[in-house]
């Protein structure tokens, strides 16, 4: 049938859309990265806990994508996140490049994105830049890519999870010395907050706290 690409909000759920509320209220499968977060989500939108649904994050294999692919290809599927637009750093581009090679329907519901809502909120005119999502798990492999970064020529926009926040901008500050930053956390929600400066401005700004967050660095 169809698969529906579904933005939720990234904080303010007044930033949901009409058509994503009537997506999620008539389609006959939901798709979500975690189960706890996605029932949350729901019952804070108003919509009912849903008696079908799949998960697909960062653990699903090759052939779960496959397999809720074909489900896609029989029924009416809306893909969440657990916030903002799916397909960006998850593995929603996998399931749509899957859903293309069956011939089934795909399409978006617009909203709110991380990305375009830092961007906006910066100050700082990009017109080209390198997004390079989340850096790598391992300390060795961040080391190597904060290492290749550090020689870009374009402005940077890089995230990660919340708990490794103060872990990252320790480590940028090493690579990327006294280069403008700004720091984003937890846009459009009460406590957003945008810090700019030099690294070591931002650090001494930074309370510590786990928060969600996308850093921009300009050479």
């Amino acid at each position: 049938m169809s698969l529906t690409l579904v933005a939720v909000p990234i904080g303010n759920l007044g930033d949901i859309t009409l058509r994503a509320l009537e997506t999620l209220k008539t389609c006959d499968l939901i798709i979500g990265e975690e189960r706890k977060p996605m029932f949350k989500l729901l019952k804070s939108l108003g919509l009912p806990t849903p008696e079908n649904f799949e998960l697909l994050n960062e653990h699903s294999e090759k052939d779960d994508i496959l397999r809720i692919a074909k489900i896609c290809s029989q029924k009416k599927v809306a893909l969440i996140t657990d916030c903002g637009t799916p397909g960006f750093s998850d593995p929603g581009a996998e399931l749509v490049k899957a859903c293309r090679k069956l011939n089934t329907p795909v399409t978006s519901n617009p909203g709110a994105s991380s990305l375009t809502t830092f961007i906006s909120l910066t100050g700082v005119k990009l017109k080209q830049f390198h997004f390079e999502g989340f850096l790598p798990r391992e300390s060795s492999d961040r080391e190597k890519r904060l290492k290749q970064l550090s020689q870009f020529k374009l402005p940077i926009i890089l995230m990660d999870t919340p708990y490794r926040l103060k872990k990252t901008l320790g480590e940028c500050s090493e690579h990327f010395k006294q280069k403008y930053c700004v720091l984003g956390m937890d846009l459009t929600k009460e406590n957003e907050e945008i810090l700019s400066g030099s690294f070591t401005d931002v650090i001494k700004k930074y309370d510590g706290t786990k928060r969600e967050f996308l850093m921009l660095i300009k050479p």
